[in-house]
């Protein structure tokens, strides 16, 4: 447990040390692969990476990869993670524009996210995965109310 929680502090401060935002619940779900190379996880980065950060995040990933798959079946680890880490999560930026239909008495987005989020952990087709396994669009950056939103709110 001692050389995952040191994992998990390495892994953190590449991001801290050259600091480059990623989406974490992509970030999680794409290492629930358990993916050979970094390439696979770069679909949760907001900008991209130097040659030199990508060495170090690679660095990592082995590091990682080793540590998980030490006398384990890796088919099972990538099953219990995806069973953790969900695909399709909540986000305000997917959930507004819902709203904003609804008052309007047009509830079919809110009926297709209701959809989407009844199996967060599946699967599910290349049209929803296109549409809500994604990151935040650049117009919705520091927009207030739909860029983040809190669990205290």
């Amino acid at each position: 447990m001692k050389i995952c929680n040191q994992l998990i502090f390495q892994c953190f401060w590449v991001v801290k040390k050259e600091p480059h935002p990623l989406d974490y619940t992509i970030f999680f779900r794409e290492l629930s692969h358990i993916p050979d190379d970094i390439s696979a996880l770069k679909k949760s980065f907001y900008v991209n990476t130097s040659q030199e950060l990508d060495e170090q995040w690679q660095s990592w990933l082995k590091s990682w990869r080793d540590l998980v798959s030490y006398g384990s079946d890796l088919s099972e680890i990538s099953t219990k993670m995806k069973q953790t880490n969900p695909k399709y999560t909540w986000r305000e930026w997917l959930v507004v524009p819902a709203y904003q239909q609804a008052t309007q008495g047009d509830y079919t987005l809110l009926k297709e996210l209701q959809e989407v989020f009844n199996c967060p952990y599946d699967e599910q087709s290349k049209e929803v995965e296109d549409k809500y396994y994604r990151l935040l669009p650049r117009e919705f950056f520091n927009v207030g109310g739909v860029s983040h939103y809190s669990c205290s709110s």
